[in-house]
C-alpha cells in the first residue's frame, strides 16, 4: 500500500508488524491495539518507535495511557460509509491532544479524504488504484468552511466578523 498525504506520496519508515512476529532492532513498528497492551514494554524497548492500528470503535480511555509513547495512530475505516472514524480523529487531537502521525487506512475515497485531513489526520494508507490527482483537486477545492475543524482556520462567520473577506 502506498502512503499518502494532502500533497502526494510520501516516504514510510513504519513498518506493519505481524502479532506473531518480533521487530528487528531499531525498526519503527505499527502493532495491533492487543499486542500494544500486552507488550507494550519490550515493544517500546526493542523499537525506534512503536504506532499502534485500531478501529473506530476503539476505546479511547483505553488507549490514552499509551498516547505520550506512541508515534503515529493508525485508524483503519472498515468500509466508506463507517464515520466512527472523523470522531476518533477529532477526539485524539482535541480532547486527548495527540501530536503524533494520524494516518487513516481503509476504503475511502478523496472527498472523505479532504474531511478526514479536517479532523486532525496527517496521511493515508491507500491502495494503488486511490486517485492521488483527486485527493489533491478535492484539498484545493475549499479555502473556508463554515464549521471549526482541527486545523484551527478561520470559518467564514469568522472572516466576516472581521471584515476580512
Amino acid at each position: 500500500m502506498a502512503v499518502i498525504d494532502r500533497n502526494g506520496p510520501i516516504a514510510n519508515s513504519w513498518v506493519h508488524l505481524a502479532d506473531d512476529a518480533q521487530p528487528a532492532k531499531g525498526q519503527s513498528v505499527i502493532v495491533s491495539f492487543a499486542r500494544l497492551k500486552n507488550e507494550h514494554n519490550s515493544l517500546f524497548s526493542a523499537s525506534t518507535a512503536v504506532g499502534v492500528e485500531v478501529v473506530g470503535d476503539v476505546v479511547l480511555e483505553d488507549l490514552e495511557p499509551f498516547l505520550p509513547r506512541l508515534g503515529i495512530i493508525v485508524v483503519r475505516m472498515p468500509n466508506m460509509r463507517d464515520g466512527r472514524i472523523f470522531s476518533t480523529g477529532r477526539l485524539l487531537r482535541e480532547k486527548y491532544a495527540y501530536k503524533g502521525e494520524l494516518r487513516a487506512i481503509g476504503d475511502f475515497i478523496p472527498d472523505q479524504a479532504r474531511f478526514l485531513l479536517r479532523c486532525g489526520f496527517d496521511s493515508f494508507e491507500v491502495g494503488d488504484a486511490f486517485p492521488v490527482d483527486s485527493l489533491k483537486q478535492a484539498v484545493a477545492t475549499y479555502s473556508v468552511w463554515y464549521q471549526r475543524a482541527t486545523d484551527r482556520g478561520a470559518t467564514i462567520i469568522d472572516q466576516r466578523t472581521s471584515g476580512v473577506s
